[in-house]
């Protein structure tokens, strides 16, 4: 599930640069759109027990409705004013707070494959960040990316926490407090045809998707691992920018990338085998 949802969602960052809107535009239409799509597919998935399924989400719900907006906000901020190489290496230390909460607040240690890979993430992500990094640039952008990454880990812990509930209804609640939030800042949210349709596929498409995996998944398995998983963002998405617009990553990017995706397949490979014959 976590391999479909992060190949779903890598061409995000190039369709933000292609849409070429100010932050609260951006922001409010990745709002706006999910709502709709969100709450299309409850409707189809739940029919009558809808209302049930949306009230009964409780205050993790609400809490991981604004983790949800603060990521995404955090995300749109790091992606406009710094590079997409920089933003997702930043970002891929989400597993690393996921896999630290699950131990302090769930008491669930990670298994050893965990942690070596988690090893050579960090390792993985130094090298791409020697190449991508630039002094006195995007230092906000980074940080913004930082928060981006803890918001993740984070609404990951609670998902798995909270596993007896369906909180796919938070990304509602989340993208509410987002268009809100954009609207109240800037009421100007024009935009062209073409504009239009690059965040109409973001927020149709690819966010709910990704999003609605990134919430069920750790119900199933631990939140670093889902997180892990989603490391290949890193790679994915900048790849698509270098091919579409040409903003080329560094040859540490391509190092670095090339071991976080080794580790990362092996990871998911081995896994699935240990899961299904434990005495592997």
């Amino acid at each position: 599930m976590s391999l479909l949802g992060v190949f779903v969602l890598s061409p995000d960052s190039l369709l933000i640069r292609l849409a070429a809107l100010d932050n609260f535009t951006l922001v409010f239409y990745r709002g706006v759109f999910p709502i709709i799509a969100i709450t299309m597919l409850l409707l189809l998935y739940y029919r009558s027990g809808f209302i049930n399924v949306v009230t009964g989400i409780g205050w993790a719900g609400i809490l991981n409705g604004f983790l949800y907006a603060t990521t995404n906000i955090t995300f749109i901020y790091s992606i406009q004013i710094t590079s997409v190489a920089n933003t997702l290496v930043i970002l891929s230390s989400a597993p690393i707070f996921a896999a630290v909460l699950s131990l302090v607040v769930l008491k669930e240690n990670q298994r050893p494959i965990t942690w070596v890979v988690i090893g050579i993430a960090l390792i993985s992500i130094t090298i791409i960040g020697l190449g991508s990094y630039r002094l006195g640039g995007g230092l906000a952008g980074d940080l913004f990316a930082l928060v981006c990454a803890f918001t993740t880990g984070c609404s990951a812990v609670l998902v798995r926490y909270k596993k007896e509930i369906d909180l796919v209804p938070s990304v509602i609640i989340g993208s509410m407090i987002m268009a809100v939030f954009a609207y109240t800042m800037s009421s100007d949210i024009s935009i062209s045809s073409t504009q239009f349709i690059y965040v109409a596929i973001i927020g149709f498409l690819l966010v709910p998707f990704a999003f609605m995996i990134l919430t069920i998944a750790p119900r199933f398995t631990s939140s670093a691992e889902v997180q892990l998983i989603y490391l290949l963002e890193s790679i994915l998405g900048p790849l698509w920018v270098w091919l579409v617009i040409r903003e080329t990553p560094s040859i540490n990017t391509f190092i670095g990338g090339a071991m976080l995706l080794t580790a990362v397949f092996w990871f998911a490979i081995h896994t699935a085998k240990q899961d299904s014959c434990p005495e592997l």
